[in-house]
């Protein structure tokens, strides 16, 4: 009987081995799809961290054209004439003329922004964590309605109280500071009314 029992027990013995490898896999298959897992995860929090902190800096960079808007419309309201009869410097430009014609203005390259100088003005503003260099260059709106000299007037009348209104196109471009990320070109039409 004894030597009966210890071929049962000997009989088992392969099995147990045997079940004890298809765990071990099981474990290595469960331990590789957790490593996966974390691993996405991982992935995953980057890319919403890059994300907001990407509309952190968009957010504050529409915020910095804002306040550049602001700037080029004080501006233009402080002058005690309109700006083509006034000259005031290097963010007012007449209309562009190419090949003898006079044209609208188009939205100026990212090539200009960089050197413009005594083409737009420029200004500092600071936004929360964020550092900007805002630059603002004007031209008359041109078209619209009647015009002298390519820029378009509207007047109601003759006489005391007679107001006469002019529209002029600005760009404001916002960019980093340091560099860092795009610059982003503005557009906005802006009226004077004297």
């Amino acid at each position: 009987m004894i030597q009966h029992t210890q071929q049962a027990l000997s009989a088992q013995k392969p099995a147990r081995n045997d079940e004890r490898g298809a765990i071990l896999v099981i474990t290595l298959v469960l331990v590789l799809v957790i490593t996966l897992a974390v691993l996405a995860l991982m992935y995953l929090t980057r890319n919403n961290v890059l994300i907001s902190s990407n509309m952190a800096v968009q957010s504050a960079a529409q915020e910095a054209a804002d306040q550049g808007f602001s700037a080029a419309n004080t501006s233009l309201q402080i002058l005690p004439n309109w700006p083509e009869i006034t000259s005031p410097g290097t963010w007012y430009q007449p209309l562009p003329v190419i090949g003898g014609t006079i044209t609208r203005p188009t939205v100026p390259p990212a090539s200009f922004w960089s050197s413009c100088g005594t083409k737009c003005a420029s200004i500092p503003v600071k936004y929360g964590s964020f550092d900007f260099n805002v630059q603002y260059t004007m031209y008359p709106a041109g078209a619209l309605a009647t015009q002298v000299g390519g820029n378009e007037q509207n007047q109601t009348g003759t006489g005391p109280g007679v107001q006469s209104i002019r529209y002029y196109v600005v760009y404001v471009h916002t960019s980093r500071t340091n560099g860092g990320g795009l610059g982003v070109t503005v557009q906005a039409i802006l009226r004077k009314v004297q």
